[in-house]
């Protein structure tokens, strides 16, 4: 028996060790959250919010920016991180579209601390604005109705403001064809609001 204390000894020192480890990884990310849903798991919820809200956050400049600085565009607002596997792989997609319709505005919002979000802003060249925040952006977030914790999330909505839809996951070109085609349809009133987010709901 008193061969098996140092053993024993052994074992919870090394457990305590990876805890520790694991805490201070933890804690050195900066609380951050899942990095996304699965491709499996990935839906649209009904908005919670009608209307997007009047927030800001800090822009790559470092000055304080609306998200209503865009009015009168549809917007795909995409929540990411540069941490974040399936929120890289979202960007050059956002940046295609983008380019293609500038009548339609993408804004990306990361959760991340300034100076990693400007070092790679600085290599990937963003052709949309990007607002970054930490607290801030989760509360922004929360005013537009998302209670997700997991990365990346996009909103969708209208030209008037109207907000069509939450998508949790990572973005696939058919989610963007479709928000396309609903914004363009709504725009054009061929669509209701309710019907333009059924569709949204249904198809992305």
């Amino acid at each position: 028996m008193a061969k098996a204390r140092p053993v024993l000894l052994t074992a919870a020192l090394s457990a305590a060790a990876v805890l520790g480890y694991l805490s201070y990884q933890y804690l050195a990310a900066g609380d951050r959250p899942a990095t996304g849903a699965a491709d499996d798991t990935a839906a649209v919820a009904p908005p919670a919010v009608a209307t997007l809200p009047d927030f800001s956050l800090a822009n790559l400049a470092g000055e304080q920016q609306s998200i209503q600085s865009w009015p009168g565009k549809p917007k795909l607002i995409n929540f990411w991180a540069t941490w974040c596997g399936p929120c890289l792989r979202e960007i050059p997609m956002l940046k295609e579209l983008q380019a293609a319709r500038p009548d339609l505005q993408v804004v990306g919002i990361a959760i991340d601390k300034p100076d990693l979000v400007a070092k790679f802003a600085a290599d990937i060249e963003f052709n949309y604005p990007i607002l970054i925040g930490q607290n801030e952006a989760w509360a922004a977030a929360a005013a537009l109705g998302v209670n997700i914790f997991a990365l990346p999330f996009t909103i969708f909505t209208a030209g008037d403001g109207s907000i069509l839809g939450v998508h949790t996951g990572e973005l696939h070109a058919e989610h963007l064809a479709t928000f396309q085609a609903v914004a363009d349809s709504y725009a054009t009133g061929r669509i209701s609001v309710d019907e333009a987010r059924g569709r949204i709901a249904g198809e992305i």
